[in-house]
């Protein structure tokens, strides 16, 4: 905390309270109206910065990067004498007046200002990010370079710079494979980058060692059709992603997700949406989210299996569930390996209750699981047998390591005449949808 007292020091012109723990500018700091410098950087002062700093009128220099800043006011303009004005590193910036936009970029070296009004007149919104966000503000470091060096014209400036976004957010120096990435003068050649015609339409970035924030910026990537970000340990994915207008495929299964934006429900051309297999998601699904997956559903799966397995409409559209993983899992199977998995109706079904048995009780980690939710026919599935007309009769899988709690979808399978669980760890209460099992006989 500033004391009061401070206000005092009438004729102080150099004020450092850097590296400290500060939570708030205090408002007495306008009457040391002799100031010249001001550094505020790397402390905790959040909300907004007040207009009574504007009453500073011989401030040159004023630093308030590192800190959690919420919002700016356009009095700030008002110091004319600025001529040093740094507020990046504040990652939870609010929307910033046109005004200090414009000031802050006049405020920039020549060739860096160049590359600003480029930047914001091609990405819209991108001077919202670059001038108070760490990662952004690293990307457009890069891009002053890398005009510098290269002739680009606008398209590969514009996809150049969105790509560096997500470079730098999402932790690329460690991505397993960072080929060209940075370092050539055409995107194309970059790793997992695929443009025909010069326009960026296909990121496959699966099982690289992406973490951290999948952000872009602005609609540079207006063109991107399809983007492959599975098996990678990302935890969140940024609201901007709902700009990419023309995206198709979004695969981001085997994450370490938290959160899925209901931005992505503006993604009106999105036909495949895979997220199954994050364990770290929670809730229910967004009804936005839920309104992709549903057309996601080419083969009806969903009304399909409701229709079906009623008991399962209050789960499996809700993350992390037994349900909402068995779901995902034939969406994915069925676009993965249409050419080998059949769906009738009837496989739709049984696939589903016994994937659901097979996500509830751990089944990666049975003793055997041959050709569980593989493409073959869940008949021939380790422990299953059926009858004539596919439907399973006898469900066998004895001291087997089934660790978990039975689903209550398993009261569907009705013409199951055979169960046997003995010798397990299932662990809590039997639920009454057992009971539908009249034709049990073992």
């Amino acid at each position: 905390k500033i004391d009061s007292n401070i206000g005092l020091l009438e004729n102080l012109s150099v004020l450092d309270l850097s590296g400290n723990l500060l939570q708030n500018i205090s408002s007495d700091l306008s009457t040391m109206t002799d100031l010249i410098e001001l550094d505020l950087s790397r402390n905790n002062i959040s909300g907004s910065i007040s207009d009574e700093l504007s009453a500073m009128t011989n401030l040159g220099k004023l630093n308030l990067t590192y800190n959690d800043l919420t919002g700016i006011s356009s009095s700030i303009v008002a110091l004319k004498k600025l001529y040093s004005f740094e507020i990046y590193h504040n990652e939870n910036m609010g929307w910033i007046p046109v005004e200090v936009i414009d000031r802050l970029q006049n405020l920039l070296t020549k060739d860096k200002k160049k590359i600003s009004e480029k930047l914001r007149s091609l990405v819209t919104n991108s001077d919202q990010d670059y001038f108070v966000r760490s990662m952004p503000n690293q990307a457009f470091e890069w891009i002053v370079n890398q005009s510098s060096t290269f002739v680009l014209d606008d398209k590969s400036f514009t996809q150049q710079y969105c790509l560096s976004v997500l470079y730098f957010n999402s932790n690329g120096k460690y991505w397993t494979n960072k080929t060209d990435w940075l370092q050539s003068r055409d995107e194309c050649d970059w790793y997992g980058v695929q443009c025909p015609n010069d326009d960026v339409v296909e990121l496959k970035l699966a099982n690289n060692n992406v973490s951290g924030t999948v952000a872009l910026s602005g609609d540079c990537l207006g063109k991107l059709n399809l983007f492959d970000l599975s098996q990678n340990s990302i935890q969140k994915i940024d609201s901007n992603i709902g700009l990419l207008e023309n995206l198709t495929v979004l695969d981001l299964s085997g994450n370490k997700l938290e959160n899925i934006p209901s931005q992505l429900g503006l993604l009106t051309k999105l036909s495949f949406l895979w997220l199954h297999e994050n364990p770290n998601l929670a809730g229910r699904i967004p009804s936005e989210v839920a309104d992709v997956m549903m057309r996601n559903d080419k083969i009806n799966a969903s009304e399909t299996i409701l229709s079906n397995v009623p008991v399962s409409r209050s789960t499996i559209f809700e993350y992390g569930t037994s349900q909402f993983r068995a779901f995902n899992d034939i969406l994915y199977r069925y676009r993965m390996q249409q050419d080998e998995i059949s769906l009738s109706s009837t496989d739709l079904v049984y696939r589903y209750i016994l994937g659901t048995l097979y996500f509830a009780t751990n089944g990666d980690r049975w003793e055997l699981n041959n050709k569980w939710l593989t493409p073959a026919n869940h008949c021939t599935w380790y422990g299953v047998d059926c009858n004539t007309d596919d439907e399973v009769t006898k469900l066998d899988l004895y001291n087997n390591n089934v660790d978990g709690t039975l689903p209550k979808e398993l009261g569907d399978l009705r013409k199951l005449t055979y169960l046997d669980l003995d010798v397990n760890s299932l662990r809590g209460s039997i639920g009454s949808e057992i009971g539908q099992l009249t034709n049990l006989e073992a």
